[in-house]
């Protein structure tokens, strides 16, 4: 015992002058790194402990119990410990005091085994996933930045509206109208009129550039012949003029792809992968995998020539479906990549409707404006997510069969989760790496295509979102200790059947109501344009936005408001209200049958007042919160009596008013087991008490007479243990004489 005292001093001891040091050395030695050295030099650190902890420790126990289990160490001979320390009687006794006011806490309900373990894991899963909830909450709080919102804000209504110089792409009505847009807003507004290429600054901002080449996509219709099926896209290859046969010229690999224009685009495995997306349009939803492309060139002039090329050869014509502007913006003084798709849908009639979608996020040096409280969160995060990851494979490896519970399945995909979270990060940082190379040795020549990236990017707050989620749901089930969490769950189990049918016909109301709405008035309103907006404004409707009259009677005046009427009596007031009215009774039963049950058993709060009573006594001495006796300058007897005077005083008042009180309502049953068992904890307290103050006496008896080991003279000895050998002077009466009190059987 003494050595393990003497070997954690020394730990503390040497921790405490390395820290001095180095803090001495960081405040007075006159360097200082900048901010984003030092957050990449604390997540190298990390990432080393991080590698120490999960995978070179594991190994290293493995070795050794592999060789304590091969080659056996020999027994050491037994010693006897020459530093033992001796008991003494005052330490006894000392010690079986603080055992009996510890007893005093812990009645008859506190010793359910069962109850307690249950409790203590409840414990551990609380502080476990308690703490990483709120960490990773702050986390996401942390890394979250607002100048992303206002840069895609900006970014968008540059391009969307009209400036000095440029034509907004809300100004393109039909398709030929792109050229301009081309010229002005693309090529002229990101280029100098000098033939020497290399990227200007933008004509709006300047410290914002493009990377790269800007890169046009188009999806072409076999057939434009409007029915009820989706149209199909093209993907033969052409020559130039959109002729057949194909031919393959010679040189397109080497100089510009003069074929490219016409040439279906090459996808390989990972595109598919990471571009099984969808753009959706008004009239369709047009993939991302496939079409032809051609990309613009670095300076003024040669791509104003390729925009002339294109539309002398009629590259967009009246068969393009869709026609994509791919670009990334880089922005040094943010440090912000804004990759942006401008995109123009032309419908089968000759007209166009524009889209725009920006996404701006923070590629590289992330670091850079990393806070230390975020560094801090960022450590603690690890630590929490450490401990976590440790109950789970403890957990499992003890108890196999866990593996069953839905619980333990849903703590196993919470790290599956969090590992693919590392894993996309990683691989979304060796993207970027990779296409800054790309970018310094292509001299702005090729189309770098920072939608690789933001895929990941965009599967790493996926990943993420659903590993909040997950913890969130772990701790609900961990809450499920509380009597409200219970009557929660309680209430949705018994309703479940009801709440599900009664949803389904709420359902086929507004999908109905809906499709009616767009069938009869879509050609007409915004608002019921097609069978999706139809339906979210139906559902908007009924959960308390509006939507006008006018919407639903420009094509039938009476059928319009029987389904507006329909819409807001029967969706709106009848179903809705009946489903919160059979949650109420639903839950008013629960709530019954719940306060019906008497169940003797202590509380979770219960139980954590006893399992940390040091630490909370502790709390309420520091704060003064803990009440004393207060003598009021009168003796002990003197309280006393005041005290029986005034509950004599006081007392058939109350009882009076108890009586009154019995009488205006009902009675309730009265339960005798529960009676029963706070007197046993009644007459258990009193019993320890008495020990407790015998023990005091003794201990100060000693402390008083005795020499310094606390013995007494032999005569003392003899009259202490004659009293303790001696029966009780006044025995409890027989228990056939004994009245017990009213209400209470004894069995």
């Amino acid at each position: 015992m003494v050595q393990a005292k003497d070997s954690n001093a020394i730990f503390f001891l040497t921790f405490f002058i390395i820290a001095a040091c180095v803090f001495c050395i960081c405040k007075f030695s006159g360097f200082s790194h900048e901010t984003v050295k030092v957050n990449k030099m604390m997540i190298v650190f990390m990432a080393v402990c991080l590698v120490q902890i999960v995978i070179v420790v594991p190994i290293r126990f493995a070795i050794i119990a592999l060789d304590l289990a091969l080659w056996p160490a020999h027994h050491a001979t037994i010693t006897t410990d020459a530093t033992a320390r001796v008991e003494t009687l005052m330490g006894n006794l000392r010690r079986e005091l603080q055992s009996l006011k510890s007893q005093l806490m812990i009645s008859e309900r506190h010793r359910y085994e069962k109850l307690n373990v249950k409790y203590r894991m409840i414990t551990a899963e609380l502080l476990i996933f308690g703490r990483l909830f709120l960490v990773m909450l702050i986390f996401v709080l942390v890394i979250f930045d607002n100048l992303l919102y206002y840069n895609n804000t900006i970014t968008k209504d540059l391009f969307e509206r009209n400036h000095s110089g440029t034509v907004g792409l809300s100004n393109v009505f039909v398709l030929p109208k792109i050229y301009p847009f081309l010229e002005t807003s693309i090529i002229k507004a990101f280029t100098d009129q000098s033939d020497s290429g290399g990227a200007a600054p933008w004509a709006h901002a300047e410290g914002t550039k493009m990377l790269g080449l800007a890169r046009l996509r188009q999806l072409r219709a076999l057939d434009r012949h409007v029915g009820l099926e989706d149209l199909e896209f093209d993907e033969k290859d052409y020559s130039e003029g959109w002729k057949l046969p194909y031919a393959r010229e010679s040189y397109t690999d080497k100089f510009w792809k003069i074929h490219q224009p016409w040439v279906m685009r090459e996808s390989t495995v990972m595109d598919h992968i990471l571009f099984r997306i969808n753009h959706y349009g008004h009239f369709m939803s047009y993939p991302e995998s496939i079409g032809y492309q051609n990309t613009l060139s670095d300076s003024r002039n040669k791509s104003l020539i390729i925009m002339r090329y294109l539309k002398r050869k009629n590259w967009l014509d009246r068969n393009t479906s869709a026609l994509f502007i791919d670009f990334t913006l880089y922005n040094a003084d943010g440090n912000v990549f804004s990759v942006c798709t401008l995109w123009l849908e032309q419908f089968p009639f000759g007209s166009s409707v524009t889209h725009m979608e920006v996404d701006s996020v923070v590629f590289v040096e992330r670091m850079r404006d990393f806070s230390a409280f975020g560094m801090a969160v960022l450590f603690i995060f690890l630590i929490c997510w450490l401990q976590f990851a440790k109950l789970f494979f403890v957990k499992v490896w003890f108890e196999p069969s866990r593996l069953r519970n839905i619980w333990t399945k849903l703590d196993a995909i919470t790290l599956t989760l969090s590992v693919l979270l590392v894993a996309a990060m990683a691989r979304r940082d060796k993207l970027v790496a990779k296409m800054i190379r790309e970018l310094e040795n292509s001299v702005n020549v090729e189309f770098v295509d920072f939608h690789r990236p933001l895929r990941f990017n965009d599967v790493v707050y996926v990943i993420l979102g659903f590993t909040v989620a997950l913890i969130t749901m772990r701790l609900w089930r961990v809450m499920q200790f509380a009597r409200s969490f219970q009557l929660f769950n309680k209430t949705l189990s018994r309703a479940g059947g009801t709440l599900i049918s009664t949803f389904i016909v709420t359902v086929i109301f507004m999908m109905s109501i809906g499709t009616s709405a767009v069938i009869t008035n879509g050609n007409f309103s915004p608002t019921v344009a097609n069978l999706k907006a139809g339906i979210i404004s139906v559902t908007c409707f009924s959960f308390g936005y509006s939507i006008a009259l006018r919407d639903f009677i420009v094509c039938g005046r009476w059928l319009g408001i029987v389904l507006y009427a329909v819409l807001g009596f029967v969706v709106k007031a009848l179903l809705l209200n009946m489903i919160m009215s059979m949650l109420e009774r639903h839950l008013a039963d629960a709530k019954t049958q719940r306060d019906r049950k008497n169940i003797h058993r202590i509380t979770y709060w219960e139980f954590l007042r006893v399992e940390y009573a040091d630490a909370i006594n502790f709390i309420m001495k520091l704060f003064h919160w803990k009440r004393g006796y207060k003598r009021n300058n009168r003796t002990v007897a003197q309280n006393i009596r005041r005290k029986l005077y005034n509950r004599e005083r006081i007392g058939p008042k109350a009882q009076m008013q108890k009586h009154l009180s019995l009488t205006f309502r009902s009675r309730e049953p009265v339960d005798q087991k529960l009676h029963q068992l706070l007197y046993r904890e009644r007459i258990e307290r009193t019993l320890v008490v008495h020990a407790i103050l015998r023990t005091q006496m003794e201990l100060l008896e000693r402390l008083k007479f005795g020499d310094e080991d606390g013995n007494l003279s032999d005569r003392e000895e003899v009259d202490i243990d004659e009293e303790e050998m001696d029966p009780d002077p006044d025995p409890p009466p027989p228990s056939s004489t004994y009245q017990w009190p009213q209400g209470i059987i004894i069995n």
